[in-house]
């Protein structure tokens, strides 16, 4: 079969024994082992373990028709020690891409850090990182998916409720010269090659006692320097307070045009201002709002305008334990170079119920360009789960501006010690067109994905 897929999973856990051994003071040991085979030549597995602090990962993909993307890592991870495939977060994120987030973003309350990444899917990081228990200081090096190597240094202080209140990083790079590139006029200048330093800090003051909710202010930024690169940063202003009555969040961020990342690439944005608000965020009624300007960076000085873009969104949900319903919609303005606007907007709502074991998601929306409607969708997803059995159905149909549908349907049979069963899915959008049903009649397997798996899970 063309498109046939496999996938077998083993789990290991000690329920019994863990709670016997938790209670002498020892840990128990989880074993987790998972495969996939799908359409000729594919083929992926993953061995995940831990034991008390400890984890270790390996993780195997295979495509015999496309030999260069097979993947092969192996990682390990202790309270002191990561090494393998690795994660970024705080700093690290920021550096790479500055202006990069919105004011509700994650990245601001995160350790400056690189943590193993136990996905089963290619990490584009491999290295190793040192640390003191707790993260209050580390340091190791990676290389990218670019092959690049990067040398860092970090330190975290002050854990607060909102993460790290003195974050601290230093790195070191060497991006290759691209100078060398095809492109003969180039909308950004090109990095001459040579290290690269960048030096990151992040602080942020808290103020719960005073106000009775979770407040903090911050800073965040870095700056660029190098052997063939002048002094350059960006910086992030921030704020954030949640109470039972509302939850909002706002952000400034501002990078100069010679700002390079560990890369060697130039930013895209020179302004970015967020903000956003939830009313009653713990209530069955929820208001939402958002704003976000977005201002881009100009290297040609024969450009008439700077481009900027407006994001302006809101809605507001209503959930008890079986309902909830969202309506939301949206409206993007954008300014090009040569001054002319476009608009675009968008309107959603979704409907979930669930009862029991039972589920019923009911999901549509539509887009405008321009006061031209562009793109119609809806979504319906059922599911049911009564002993020992699980089944799920989804169906998506959107016009572009003709309509394309696809779907997938799943049933297993679910017990604590197995689970069994088997799933068909549309691989591609299918368009109920004289053309389009005839392909599928002649090679259904272009288009139809079926998968066979299985989990077994044991104790001892």
């Amino acid at each position: 079969m063309r498109a046939c897929a496999l996938c077998a999973g083993l789990s290991v856990s000690l329920p019994g024994a863990a709670r016997a051994q938790h209670l002498l003071g020892e840990e128990p040991v989880s074993v987790e082992v998972s495969s996939a085979a799908g359409k000729p030549g594919y083929w992926d597995s993953r061995v995940l373990a831990g034991w008390d602090d400890y984890r270790f990962v390996y993780v195997a993909l295979r495509d015999y028709e496309r030999p260069d993307r097979d993947y092969t890592a192996a990682g390990f991870s202790a309270s002191w020690i990561a090494a393998g495939p690795l994660s970024p977060g705080g700093l690290f994120r920021e550096v790479f891409s500055p202006l990069g987030y919105t004011a509700g973003s994650s990245v601001f309350a995160e350790t400056s850090r690189l943590s193993l990444n136990t996905a089963r899917a290619k990490s584009p990081r491999k290295g190793i990182w040192i640390s003191v228990p707790g993260d209050y200081a580390a340091v190791g090096a990676y290389t990218d998916g670019d092959d690049i190597t990067h040398t860092a240094a970090t330190v975290n202080f002050f854990r607060g409720k909102r993460g790290p209140l003195l974050s601290g990083l230093f790195m070191v790079s060497e991006p290759p010269s691209r100078l060398g590139s095809d492109v003969w006029f180039p909308d950004k200048p090109l990095f001459g090659g040579g290290k690269l330093y960048h030096a990151g800090l992040r602080g942020q003051i808290p103020f719960d006692s005073l106000t009775g909710g979770i407040t903090r202010v911050g800073i965040s930024g870095a700056f660029s320097f190098g052997q063939r690169a002048d002094t350059a940063k960006f910086y992030h202003l921030f704020a954030a307070h949640t109470d039972k009555t509302m939850d909002i969040r706002l952000l400034q961020g501002v990078a100069d045009e010679g700002y390079l990342t560990p890369a060697g690439r130039y930013p895209s944005y020179r302004v970015v201002r967020s903000a956003s608000l939830k009313l009653f965020p713990r209530g069955p009624v929820i208001p939402y709002a958002s704003a976000a300007q977005t201002v881009y960076q100009v290297y040609r000085p024969q450009t008439a305008e700077r481009p900027e873009r407006l994001r302006l969104s809101g809605g507001t949900e209503y959930k008890t334990k079986r309902l909830s319903i969202k309506l939301e919609g949206s409206r993007k303005t954008e300014t090009d170079t040569a001054g002319r606007d476009s608009d675009a907007e968008s309107m959603r709502g979704v409907f979930s119920w669930k009862s029991g074991r039972a589920k019923f998601t009911a999901d549509c929306g539509a887009n405008w360009e321009n006061a031209v409607l562009t793109s119609r969708r809806i979504t319906l997803s059922a599911g049911a789960s009564p002993k020992g059995w699980d089944f799920s159905a989804r169906l998506k149909g959107e016009w572009k501006p003709d309509l394309v549908l696809s779907g997938k349907l799943s049933a297993a049979l679910d017990n604590p010690g197995l689970r069994f069963g088997f799933s068909a899915e549309l691989a591609k959008p299918l368009a109920p067109r004289h053309s389009s049903l005839r392909t599928i009649n002649e090679s259904p397997w272009d288009y139809l994905v079926v998968s066979v798996f299985i989990r077994s899970r044991m104790d001892f």
